[in-house]
C-alpha cells in the first residue's frame, strides 16, 4: 500500500513539474512571436520613412 501511495505521489510531482515546463515553453512562444512580430512591423516602418521620407531635413552651417 505504501509503494503506491509513494508511486502517486510520484506521478503528482512529475506531472506539476511538467505542467510548470509546459506553461514555460508557452510563454516563451508567445514571446518568440511578439519579437517577430516587433521586427516586421518595425521593417515596415522603415521601409515607409525610406519610400516618403524621413520628414527630417538637416540643414548645415559654417561659422567662421
Amino acid at each position: 500500500m505504501r509503494d503506491r501511495a509513494q508511486q502517486a505521489e510520484a506521478l503528482r510531482l512529475g506531472l506539476r513539474r511538467a505542467g510548470l515546463h509546459w506553461i514555460r515553453a508557452g510563454y516563451e512562444v508567445i514571446a518568440g512571436v511578439g519579437a517577430l512580430l516587433d521586427e516586421v512591423n518595425r521593417a515596415r516602418h522603415d521601409a515607409e520613412a525610406d519610400l516618403h521620407g524621413s520628414g527630417t531635413e538637416r540643414t548645415h552651417f559654417e561659422i567662421e
